[in-house]
């Protein structure tokens, strides 16, 4: 039986634009990427498809759960604020390295990439809102599981390609060195944003 393409295509679209909107991952990733280089920065992408792939299989199996239990909604969401208040504190503490721009720095000072972008992923409720909300309007009640399945696989692949592309960008000599300069300033400017949106997620 073939897969609806209107239905596909929809969910598809909807969850690409997602992508292109910057988020606590993003700046994760894109740090990481700066201050270690490609490598630690795939890691990273890996712990964030990983922690979509897990949302998309607890909004899959139960789209109704984080609806209909809002104080695990609420225990996730605190985490994840804390979780963000530490990575944004982190950040913010961020110097000038004095290094050689050309040269990654040992990523052995930080907590492991992979670990990083799966609690990234798995704190931010959001995420879990966002999958909970797109299959209850884009799913059809008659759509058969291994279709939903298939979809679920297509959106934990393109979150992993399009992390590491963003790291393969984001990675290369001459984005490195073009950044090098500012990378302890926007180091600080995402430690900021995170630090912000760690006490949006506790106010909210």
């Amino acid at each position: 039986m073939a897969v609806p393409m209107h239905e596909f295509l929809l969910m598809a679209l909807a969850h690409w634009l997602a992508l292109l909107s910057p988020g606590p991952d993003f700046l994760l990733l894109s740090r990481t990427t700066l201050r270690h280089g490609f490598r630690p920065g795939t890691r990273v992408a890996a712990g964030i498809a990983v922690a979509n792939g897990l949302w998309i299989v607890l909004a899959l199996s139960g789209v109704g759960y984080l609806q209909r239990w809002p104080a695990a909604t609420r225990i996730m969401q605190t985490g994840g604020a804390l979780f963000l208040l530490y990575v944004g504190w982190h950040f913010l503490r961020a110097r000038p390295d004095g290094g050689d721009e050309a040269t990654p720095l040992a990523a052995s000072a930080s907590p492991a990439p992979f670990l990083l972008g799966l609690a990234s992923g798995l704190g931010n409720p959001k995420n879990g809102l966002f999958y909970t909300g797109l299959f209850s309007i884009g799913i059809a009640a008659s759509t058969p599981s291994w279709q939903q399945a298939l979809y679920g696989l297509w959106m934990f692949a393109l979150v992993w390609v399009w992390d590491v592309g963003m790291a393969w960008l984001i990675g290369r000599p001459a984005s490195r060195r073009g950044l090098h300069r500012w990378q302890w300033k926007l180091e600080r400017l995402a430690g900021a944003l995170l630090m912000a949106l760690g006490i949006g997620l506790l106010l909210g």
